[in-house]
Protein backbone atom coordinates (compact mmCIF):
# COMPACT_ATOMS: atom_id res chain seq x y z
CA UNK A 1 0.00 0.00 0.00
CA UNK A 2 2.71 2.51 0.72
CA UNK A 3 4.04 2.00 -3.03
CA UNK A 4 0.78 3.44 -4.09
CA UNK A 5 0.99 6.84 -3.33
CA UNK A 6 4.69 7.24 -4.53
CA UNK A 7 4.26 5.60 -7.66
CA UNK A 8 1.72 8.35 -8.16
CA UNK A 9 3.58 10.84 -7.24
CA UNK A 10 6.67 9.83 -9.91
CA UNK A 11 3.97 9.48 -12.56
CA UNK A 12 2.83 13.11 -11.76
CA UNK A 13 6.88 14.37 -11.95
CA UNK A 14 7.14 12.53 -15.09
CA UNK A 15 3.98 14.14 -16.75
CA UNK A 16 5.35 17.65 -15.39
CA UNK A 17 8.66 17.29 -16.35
CA UNK A 18 8.11 16.08 -20.48
CA UNK A 19 4.64 17.70 -20.79
CA UNK A 20 3.86 21.21 -21.64
CA UNK A 21 0.27 21.52 -21.96
CA UNK A 22 -1.89 21.00 -18.76
CA UNK A 23 -4.42 18.94 -20.42
CA UNK A 24 -1.71 16.84 -21.79
CA UNK A 25 -0.69 16.40 -18.72
CA UNK A 26 -3.70 15.69 -16.73
CA UNK A 27 -4.76 12.98 -19.36
CA UNK A 28 -1.49 11.37 -18.92
CA UNK A 29 -2.07 11.29 -15.08
CA UNK A 30 -5.65 9.54 -15.76
CA UNK A 31 -3.71 6.97 -17.92
CA UNK A 32 -1.35 6.39 -15.25
CA UNK A 33 -4.08 6.17 -12.45
CA UNK A 34 -6.28 3.74 -14.19
CA UNK A 35 -3.33 1.30 -15.01
CA UNK A 36 -2.28 1.18 -11.20
CA UNK A 37 -6.21 0.61 -10.38
CA UNK A 38 -5.92 -2.47 -13.23
CA UNK A 39 -2.56 -4.03 -11.62
CA UNK A 40 -2.56 -7.29 -10.07
CA UNK A 41 -2.62 -7.48 -6.23
CA UNK A 42 0.75 -9.09 -6.36
CA UNK A 43 2.10 -6.83 -8.36
CA UNK A 44 5.67 -5.55 -7.49
CA UNK A 45 6.51 -1.95 -7.26
CA UNK A 46 8.93 -1.93 -10.66
CA UNK A 47 6.30 -3.80 -13.02
CA UNK A 48 4.02 -1.27 -12.31
CA UNK A 49 6.64 1.64 -12.45
CA UNK A 50 7.55 0.45 -16.14
CA UNK A 51 3.09 0.65 -17.27
CA UNK A 52 3.40 4.09 -16.44
CA UNK A 53 6.91 4.56 -18.43
CA UNK A 54 4.86 2.86 -20.99
CA UNK A 55 2.37 5.23 -21.05
CA UNK A 56 4.82 8.64 -21.29
CA UNK A 57 6.64 6.81 -24.04
CA UNK A 58 3.16 6.33 -26.11
CA UNK A 59 2.28 9.82 -25.43
CA UNK A 60 5.70 11.33 -26.15
CA UNK A 61 6.13 8.65 -28.81
CA UNK A 62 9.94 8.50 -27.93
CA UNK A 63 11.87 5.47 -27.05
CA UNK A 64 14.02 7.00 -24.24
CA UNK A 65 12.58 9.76 -22.69
CA UNK A 66 15.70 10.05 -20.17
CA UNK A 67 18.83 9.57 -23.03
CA UNK A 68 19.95 12.94 -22.26
CA UNK A 69 20.05 12.53 -18.55
CA UNK A 70 21.81 9.52 -18.47
CA UNK A 71 24.29 10.39 -20.47
CA UNK A 72 25.15 13.25 -18.66
CA UNK A 73 25.16 11.04 -15.67
CA UNK A 74 27.62 9.23 -17.20
CA UNK A 75 29.77 11.68 -18.44
CA UNK A 76 30.07 13.55 -14.75
CA UNK A 77 30.83 10.66 -13.08
CA UNK A 78 33.34 9.09 -15.55
CA UNK A 79 35.42 12.58 -14.58
CA UNK A 80 35.66 11.25 -11.61
CA UNK A 81 36.68 7.54 -11.91
CA UNK A 82 40.49 8.36 -11.69
CA UNK A 83 40.03 9.80 -7.42
CA UNK A 84 37.50 6.91 -6.85
CA UNK A 85 40.61 4.30 -7.80
CA UNK A 86 42.52 6.08 -6.26
CA UNK A 87 40.56 6.15 -3.06
CA UNK A 88 40.20 2.85 -3.22
CA UNK A 89 44.02 2.29 -3.67
CA UNK A 90 44.52 3.97 0.05
CA UNK A 91 41.66 1.67 1.38
CA UNK A 92 42.56 -0.37 4.35
CA UNK A 93 40.03 -3.07 2.43
CA UNK A 94 39.64 -1.98 -1.06
CA UNK A 95 36.97 -4.69 -1.18
CA UNK A 96 34.86 -3.61 1.41
CA UNK A 97 35.66 0.16 0.36
CA UNK A 98 34.79 -0.57 -2.71
CA UNK A 99 31.23 -2.46 -2.10
CA UNK A 100 30.61 0.74 -0.47
CA UNK A 101 31.42 3.11 -2.76
CA UNK A 102 28.91 1.44 -5.34
CA UNK A 103 26.30 1.76 -2.91
CA UNK A 104 27.13 5.35 -2.56
CA UNK A 105 25.65 5.69 -6.39
CA UNK A 106 22.14 5.82 -5.17
CA UNK A 107 22.94 9.17 -3.27
CA UNK A 108 24.77 11.51 -5.00
CA UNK A 109 22.39 13.45 -6.89
CA UNK A 110 23.30 14.50 -10.56
CA UNK A 111 20.37 16.02 -11.95
CA UNK A 112 21.47 18.27 -14.58
CA UNK A 113 22.24 21.73 -12.93
CA UNK A 114 23.15 19.83 -9.35
CA UNK A 115 26.93 20.94 -7.86
CA UNK A 116 29.56 18.53 -9.67
CA UNK A 117 32.22 19.91 -7.56
CA UNK A 118 34.76 17.21 -7.17
CA UNK A 119 35.06 18.25 -3.59
CA UNK A 120 31.10 18.20 -3.44
CA UNK A 121 31.56 14.44 -4.52
CA UNK A 122 34.07 12.79 -3.20
CA UNK A 123 33.05 14.14 0.16
CA UNK A 124 29.63 12.18 -0.10
CA UNK A 125 31.58 9.26 -0.92
CA UNK A 126 33.80 9.19 2.24
CA UNK A 127 30.66 9.90 4.38
CA UNK A 128 29.13 6.68 2.44
CA UNK A 129 32.09 4.81 3.06
CA UNK A 130 32.67 5.49 6.69
CA UNK A 131 29.41 3.69 7.37
CA UNK A 132 29.32 0.15 8.66
CA UNK A 133 28.68 -3.05 7.04
CA UNK A 134 27.03 -6.52 8.49
CA UNK A 135 30.11 -8.33 8.63
CA UNK A 136 28.43 -11.64 8.46
CA UNK A 137 27.12 -10.86 5.39
CA UNK A 138 30.35 -9.46 4.02
CA UNK A 139 32.51 -12.03 4.77
CA UNK A 140 29.59 -14.77 3.51
CA UNK A 141 29.71 -12.76 -0.19
CA UNK A 142 33.54 -13.25 0.20
CA UNK A 143 33.40 -16.82 0.58
CA UNK A 144 31.09 -17.23 -1.89
CA UNK A 145 33.49 -15.12 -4.39
CA UNK A 146 36.33 -17.40 -3.19
CA UNK A 147 34.64 -20.48 -4.57
CA UNK A 148 32.72 -18.94 -7.45
CA UNK A 149 33.45 -19.41 -11.07
CA UNK A 150 31.04 -16.94 -12.80
CA UNK A 151 29.25 -13.48 -11.15
CA UNK A 152 26.12 -12.23 -12.20
CA UNK A 153 26.28 -8.33 -11.64
CA UNK A 154 22.58 -6.83 -12.00
CA UNK A 155 23.35 -2.91 -12.57
CA UNK A 156 20.92 -0.09 -11.99
CA UNK A 157 21.06 3.45 -13.02
CA UNK A 158 23.12 5.53 -15.04
CA UNK A 159 25.84 7.36 -14.03
CA UNK A 160 26.09 5.09 -10.88
CA UNK A 161 27.34 2.41 -13.29
CA UNK A 162 30.72 3.66 -13.19
CA UNK A 163 30.79 3.13 -9.44
CA UNK A 164 29.40 -0.45 -10.25
CA UNK A 165 32.58 -0.43 -12.64
CA UNK A 166 34.98 0.77 -10.18
CA UNK A 167 33.52 -2.26 -7.65
CA UNK A 168 34.03 -5.03 -10.48
CA UNK A 169 37.61 -4.06 -11.26
CA UNK A 170 38.23 -4.12 -7.38
CA UNK A 171 36.85 -7.73 -7.97
CA UNK A 172 38.62 -9.01 -10.42
CA UNK A 173 41.87 -7.82 -8.57
CA UNK A 174 40.86 -10.48 -5.38
CA UNK A 175 39.54 -12.88 -7.85
CA UNK A 176 41.34 -12.53 -11.15
CA UNK A 177 39.66 -15.90 -12.80
CA UNK A 178 36.35 -15.01 -12.17
CA UNK A 179 34.26 -14.73 -15.17
CA UNK A 180 32.00 -11.80 -14.40
CA UNK A 181 28.56 -11.20 -16.60
CA UNK A 182 27.29 -7.27 -16.40
CA UNK A 183 23.50 -7.10 -16.78
CA UNK A 184 21.61 -4.39 -18.20
CA UNK A 185 18.02 -3.63 -18.77
CA UNK A 186 17.11 -4.92 -22.63
CA UNK A 187 15.26 -1.13 -23.12
CA UNK A 188 15.61 1.96 -21.83
CA UNK A 189 13.11 2.63 -19.08
CA UNK A 190 13.71 5.78 -16.77
CA UNK A 191 17.13 6.61 -16.46
CA UNK A 192 18.26 2.51 -15.76
CA UNK A 193 20.98 1.45 -17.57
CA UNK A 194 21.14 0.02 -20.77
CA UNK A 195 24.06 -1.94 -23.03
CA UNK A 196 24.56 1.52 -24.79
CA UNK A 197 25.67 3.01 -20.85
CA UNK A 198 27.51 0.00 -20.27
CA UNK A 199 29.66 0.52 -23.11
CA UNK A 200 30.08 4.35 -22.78
CA UNK A 201 31.52 3.52 -19.60
CA UNK A 202 33.75 1.05 -21.13
CA UNK A 203 32.29 -1.63 -18.68
CA UNK A 204 33.04 -4.54 -20.90
CA UNK A 205 36.77 -4.19 -20.00
CA UNK A 206 36.04 -5.78 -16.80
CA UNK A 207 32.78 -7.94 -17.33
CA UNK A 208 30.58 -9.14 -20.03
CA UNK A 209 27.88 -6.99 -20.89
CA UNK A 210 24.28 -8.90 -21.34
CA UNK A 211 20.71 -7.62 -20.97
CA UNK A 212 17.91 -8.95 -19.06
CA UNK A 213 15.81 -8.61 -22.26
CA UNK A 214 13.05 -6.28 -20.38
CA UNK A 215 12.45 -2.46 -19.98
CA UNK A 216 11.23 -2.86 -16.32
CA UNK A 217 12.94 -1.11 -13.28
CA UNK A 218 13.92 -4.44 -11.82
CA UNK A 219 14.15 -8.41 -12.91
CA UNK A 220 11.42 -10.26 -12.70
CA UNK A 221 12.75 -14.18 -13.84
CA UNK A 222 9.34 -14.56 -15.02
CA UNK A 223 9.44 -11.91 -18.15
CA UNK A 224 13.48 -12.20 -18.80
CA UNK A 225 14.37 -14.78 -22.00
CA UNK A 226 15.47 -17.86 -21.37
CA UNK A 227 19.06 -16.87 -22.41
CA UNK A 228 19.11 -14.57 -19.57
CA UNK A 229 17.34 -16.47 -16.53
CA UNK A 230 19.87 -19.64 -17.84
CA UNK A 231 22.80 -17.31 -16.59
CA UNK A 232 21.16 -16.23 -13.66
CA UNK A 233 20.06 -19.51 -12.33
CA UNK A 234 24.03 -20.98 -13.20
CA UNK A 235 25.84 -18.08 -12.06
CA UNK A 236 27.30 -18.97 -8.46
CA UNK A 237 27.26 -15.64 -7.14
CA UNK A 238 24.92 -12.69 -8.38
CA UNK A 239 25.27 -8.98 -7.00
CA UNK A 240 22.03 -7.27 -7.74
CA UNK A 241 22.35 -3.53 -7.12
CA UNK A 242 19.78 -0.91 -6.26
CA UNK A 243 16.13 -1.45 -4.53
CA UNK A 244 14.15 -2.41 -7.60
CA UNK A 245 16.20 -5.54 -8.33
CA UNK A 246 15.64 -6.21 -4.39
CA UNK A 247 11.89 -5.21 -4.63
CA UNK A 248 11.54 -7.43 -7.97
CA UNK A 249 13.41 -10.56 -6.92
CA UNK A 250 12.60 -10.91 -3.19
CA UNK A 251 10.74 -14.15 -2.62
CA UNK A 252 11.05 -14.89 -6.23
CA UNK A 253 14.20 -17.11 -6.40
CA UNK A 254 15.71 -20.01 -4.38
CA UNK A 255 19.44 -18.75 -5.33
CA UNK A 256 21.38 -19.04 -2.18
CA UNK A 257 24.64 -16.91 -2.96
CA UNK A 258 22.92 -13.66 -4.50
CA UNK A 259 23.40 -10.58 -2.67
CA UNK A 260 21.00 -7.44 -2.34
CA UNK A 261 22.90 -4.32 -2.19
CA UNK A 262 20.81 -0.95 -2.21
CA UNK A 263 20.13 2.53 -0.16
CA UNK A 264 17.14 2.30 1.85
CA UNK A 265 14.60 5.09 0.06
CA UNK A 266 11.40 4.81 1.27
CA UNK A 267 9.60 4.43 4.71
CA UNK A 268 8.34 1.14 4.23
CA UNK A 269 12.29 -0.65 3.72
CA UNK A 270 13.37 1.73 6.37
CA UNK A 271 10.65 0.16 8.89
CA UNK A 272 11.90 -3.26 7.18
CA UNK A 273 15.52 -3.25 7.81
CA UNK A 274 15.52 -0.87 10.85
CA UNK A 275 17.50 1.45 8.98
CA UNK A 276 17.62 5.38 8.53
CA UNK A 277 16.65 7.19 4.24
CA UNK A 278 19.80 6.09 2.48
CA UNK A 279 21.55 4.18 4.58
CA UNK A 280 23.07 0.58 3.05
CA UNK A 281 21.61 -2.34 3.07
CA UNK A 282 23.81 -5.72 2.00
CA UNK A 283 21.63 -8.97 2.50
CA UNK A 284 21.78 -12.29 1.23
CA UNK A 285 18.84 -13.46 -0.11
CA UNK A 286 16.28 -15.91 1.69
CA UNK A 287 15.15 -19.37 0.53
CA UNK A 288 11.31 -18.86 0.12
Amino acid sequence: MDCFPCLLQQGIRTALQHLKDEEEQRKMVKRIIAEMAAADDDASAPFIAHRIQRILKETLGVADPFAEEKQYYNREMLKLEDDFVQMLEAADDPLKAALKMASAGNVIDFAPGHSLSREHVLSTIRDTMKRELPDDVFNSLKAALENARTLLYLGDNAGEIVLDKVFIRTIKQFYPDLQVYYATRGKPIVNDVTEEDAYAVKMDAYAAVINNGCDIPGTILSLCPDSFVKIFNEADVIIAKGQGNFESLNGTTNHKNLFYLFLCKCSHFMNTFGVAQNEMVLIQNKIP
